[in-house]
């Protein structure tokens, strides 16, 4: 029998896709209607040519997806109609304060390009990768050591140290802890760092999660200008004397939003800042693997005695596999490991395995120079399309992700928004990228979203509607 079909693109899929497929769409469209009693198995298997297995994982897959339930002693049926996505709540006025509250709001719309998104397209991440990765740990047994060790898998957390170590940062044992992703990492940071009413400062712009986590937890807030170099080394220095820091937070590698990096005597002020007062710096470096060259991180200059080190594997495998990790100074990794426990017990040892099968495959190295090229080729592309468009970019990246650029318009953020949302089009306003939460002209573009379609449509009518343009006033 055979146990696969060929698709148009003289590809292959499992018969058992193939059926589950056939019937999804046939009860999404309707032709199969809520309620409706679905053949038995050995019925399905018959008249479709397949085992009576194959045909049981068909209506498992649908029960799984909510497509299909299972009643004892009657079959199976078609579910109940699926309830209808909740209206976005009224936000009329109101000042943004959190990118996933505005993607809530667009929900209801058909997005057709989102412009201002944090991660790669689907096909740029490193899926077959995952898939192989997977593929090979259903062949192992699970751990069996119960929830493991709050540090993370053992042999992951020595990977890491080792590409550490090439840069030149050298870690004990137990100062390197996984994490659920970074955000875990700075959660954990804030947490362990700061009180309530500490005085933090922060890049402005930076990164919306890191400053929503230090409102959270009762930090006062200092904005630190972002530069074409990094962050103004003299405002840190200043802030430092006049007010008093507990903390530094900064995105050195490509950073969000601005695409910037920070230079080697921009990171040599910023620590010597950080000596002289006192204060920690936790440096997210989750796009360092994304830069064309390498860049020295501010925890390698100081061996992290001063510098809480942040990174993840979701920019540059998939935003799916959530696993970071924080390398602290040898006093402060104990604190953090304990509150790690305290809160999660441990991260995920499946997880962390999967992400050691992927890091470690011979083609891994092949998919990052190949997404770093592409990076690099869509940045110059995007940039010239932009300002071609009106766009002012504050900063001319070569490598990454992000652009920070101005729109031509007089419309107020919330209405230049909506607009671009009604024609399909996800923008990020400047102001959730804002310390103080206050109004700029400027978004954040994800130049692997931005390449062409909806987006330059968009820009192209803003611009004939813009001040001074031939097509204004009409």
């Amino acid at each position: 029998m055979n146990t696969s079909v060929q698709r148009p693109d003289g590809t292959r899929r499992s018969l058992r896709a193939a059926l589950a497929e056939e019937l999804r769409a046939q009860i999404q469209g309707g032709s199969l209607a809520p309620g409706m009693a679905l053949p038995s198995v050995r019925r399905l298997a018959r008249e479709r040519g397949v085992s009576a297995f194959t045909a049981a994982e068909v209506y498992n897959v649908l029960a799984a997806a909510g497509l299909v339930e299972a009643r004892r002693g009657s079959g199976y049926f078609v579910a109940g109609a699926l309830p209808p996505a909740p209206a976005a709540a009224a936000t009329a006025g109101a000042s943004a304060d959190a990118l996933w509250e505005r993607r809530l709001e667009a929900r209801a719309r058909p997005i057709l390009v989102d412009a201002g998104g944090g991660w790669l397209p689907a096909a740029w991440q490193y899926g077959t990768g995952i898939a192989a990765a997977l593929r090979a740990l259903a062949r192992r047994p699970l751990p069996d050591d119960g929830y493991g060790s709050p540090l993370g898998l053992e042999a992951l957390r020595t990977h890491l140290a080792a590409q550490l170590r090439g840069r030149g940062l050298a870690l004990g044992p137990g100062q390197l802890i996984l994490t659920q992703g970074a955000s875990q990492a700075l959660d954990l940071a804030v947490r362990t760092l700061l009180e309530p009413g500490d005085r933090v400062a922060v890049e402005d712009p930076g990164y919306p999660p890191t400053l929503e986590l230090l409102r959270a937890r009762g930090a006062r807030l200092v904005g630190i200008p972002r530069l074409a170099h990094g962050p103004d080394p003299d405002a840190l220095a200043q802030a430092a004397r006049r007010r008093g820091l507990r903390a530094f937070f900064t995105n050195t590698t490509l950073q969000n939003p601005t695409g910037t990096t920070t230079e080697l005597p921009v990171a040599r002020q910023l620590l010597a800042t950080a000596e002289r007062h006192g204060f920690l710096i936790v440096e997210d470096d989750i796009f360092a693997e994304l830069a064309p060259a390498p860049v020295l991180p501010l925890a390698t200059l100081d061996q992290c005695r001063r510098v809480v080190y942040v990174s993840s594997v979701s920019k540059t495998i998939s935003p799916v596999l959530r696993v970071g990790y924080v390398a602290a100074p040898a006093e402060l990794a104990p604190r953090l490991a304990r509150l790690k426990a305290l809160s999660a017990l441990a991260s995920s040892a499946l997880a962390e395995q999967l992400a050691l099968e992927v890091l470690t495959q011979p083609h891994y190295r092949r998919h990052l120079e190949g997404l770093r090229r592409r990076l690099a080729a869509t940045q110059q592309r995007v940039q010239e399309a932009l300002l071609a468009r009106g766009v002012e970019l504050a900063y001319r990246p070569a490598a990454g992700m992000f652009l920070w650029g101005r729109l031509r318009s007089r419309e107020t953020v919330s209405r230049l928004w909506r607009a671009a949302a009604a024609e399909g089009v996800l923008l990020a306003p400047g102001e959730l990228f804002r310390p103080d939460g206050r109004a700029t002209p400027y978004w954040r573009f994800n130049v692997a979203h931005c390449d062409g379609g909806a987006l330059s449509a968009f820009l192209d009518r803003l611009a004939e509607r813009a001040p001074g343009s031939a097509g204004a006033g009409r």
